[in-house]
């Protein structure tokens, strides 16, 4: 199974949409002009998402499972370090949009092994110890522009628009190991007068820092229940070789008005999930990742 396949297509989504709208198709997708706006609206939208991670990663021709879920990085990280953010600037139908997604991880370890590899001669002892250091830093940038297409009036302050998106994400992830181990080698042969213990130490350092840009295409669905209330459909796919082999994403997101402490707030709440296959032929063997990282999404969007 390739978990950067989606298992629903974009277009498939999209027609289903169309088809629903009504009976009228070609009235229905009459372009219902949205209220003048004065010149542009900006917004930003800062936001967690609570990340789970399925796939693999490969590095100098070694392929490794990685497969944690939020509270799984949360526990083992010692280091948990994230910004993520979504801007858009709207002028009637045209809008330009940015995504930013940086994290940076920290995963301690240790080794501790003690045992005779050899059953004829239990006095021959072999010992490693060691302490790893595995950090993880990816940033993903998305952008680009949004033009609506398509929009009904469904009832006084409700409507669904459709936009169609063409953007560019840039991919950087840099992965760093580092391993210091230890090992010692004992032979007790105190009959014959004679024990023998030597200790050597070994520092490896491992260094991964894959980058590279998908063109991407994409819609997205906006339908606004009533004034202060929006469900966001998006959807796009992308890399088609010219970076990634493939990569996907799809996000529903709920919007709405509401208060804290007494201060408005427009909140968000919703799932995105992103995914890439991506692979080079390194100087020291096959390097790339293949995997999915999805989870909820919770954000507040500040508006003017």
């Amino acid at each position: 199974m390739n978990p950067a396949r989606p298992s629903i297509g974009l277009g498939a989504v999209l027609s289903a949409w169309l088809a629903a709208s009504s009976p009228a198709v070609a009235e229905d997708l009459a372009y219902a002009e949205p209220a003048p706006a004065a010149g542009w609206q900006f917004s930003l939208t800062p936001y967690g998402w609570m990340i789970n991670v399925d796939g693999d990663v490969t590095a100098r021709g070694h392929t490794v499972d990685f497969n944690q879920n939020f509270f799984q990085i949360v526990e083992e990280s010692d280091s948990l370090l994230a910004w993520m953010s979504y801007f858009e600037a709207r002028n009637g139908r045209l809008a330009l949009f940015t995504d930013l997604v940086w994290l940076d991880l920290g995963f301690p370890g240790t080794i501790d092994v003690r045992k005779s590899p050899f059953a004829r001669f239990p006095r021959v002892v072999v010992s490693v110890a060691g302490k790893a250091q595995l950090d993880y830093e990816s940033t993903i940038v998305q952008s680009g522009v949004a033009y609506e297409v398509a929009r009904r009036q469904n009832a006084p302050g409700s409507y669904t628009a459709l936009d169609l998106l063409g953007s560019a994400r840039y991919w950087n992830q840099d992965v760093n190991l580092s391993l210091r181990l230890t090992g010692t080698l004992e032979v007790d042969l105190k009959r014959l007068g004679l024990d023998f213990k030597r200790s050597r130490r070994v520092v490896i350092a491992r260094a991964n820092d894959l980058d590279w840009v998908d063109p991407v295409v994409g819609a997205r669905v906006r339908h606004q229940i009533a004034p202060g209330r929006e469900l966001r459909l998006e959807g796009d796919i992308g890399g088609f070789g010219a970076g990634s082999e493939f990569s996907w994403q799809a996000v529903g997101v709920y919007s709405f008005h509401t208060t804290c402490l007494g201060v408005p707030l427009h909140a968000d709440i919703g799932y995105r999930a992103l995914a890439v296959d991506y692979s080079e032929n390194g100087k020291f063997g096959k390097e790339g990742l293949n995997v999915v990282q999805h989870g909820p999404v919770m954000g507040a969007t500040f508006n003017w």
